[in-house]
């Protein structure tokens, strides 16, 4: 069973300072970026955190899917722009520049794709049923 909220805690006390509810199903993925906390869910939502003045994270924007969502990496692209990939549970990564959530573009797998990794030199990989995909941001076409 997986978790359908989250918890902040204090590193020093080791107490619970907050609970977050706001996803319906489970919470499959974490990314910090900047000063957001990105999550995502089965509840087919990529949920934007912040934290306020007085320390509480609270959703600043939903980004709504129309599928599960497993896995959420960020990187920059060739030309060291912001993108965030996203797993799917239709077999699918989906690449969104951030902070505007255009998606740029899609990966499809014969399968699930469970694992995304950030490698250097604008390598990132992923990882369904059947092995490992290897994939490279190129340099942009110079357009006369």
């Amino acid at each position: 069973m997986l978790v359908v909220f989250l918890q902040v805690w204090s590193l020093e006390t080791l107490q619970c300072l907050q609970t977050l509810t706001e996803h319906t199903n489970d919470v499959m993925s974490l990314l910090c970026w900047e000063q957001f906390l990105l999550s995502c869910s089965l509840d087919k939502t990529i949920k934007v955190w912040l934290a306020t003045a007085n320390g509480n994270l609270e959703v600043i924007y939903t980004h709504n899917k129309d599928h599960g969502l497993l896995n959420l990496r960020g990187m920059l692209d060739s030309e060291s722009k912001p993108v965030l990939l996203c797993a799917c549970n239709d077999n699918s990564v989906r690449l969104y520049d951030l902070p505007s959530f255009s998606e740029r573009g899609k990966l499809f797998a014969e399968h699930e794709i469970c694992a995304i990794e950030v490698g250097p030199g604008g390598l990132f990989f992923t990882g369904d049923g059947t092995g490992f995909r290897v994939w490279k941001w190129t340099e942009p076409i110079a357009r006369s």
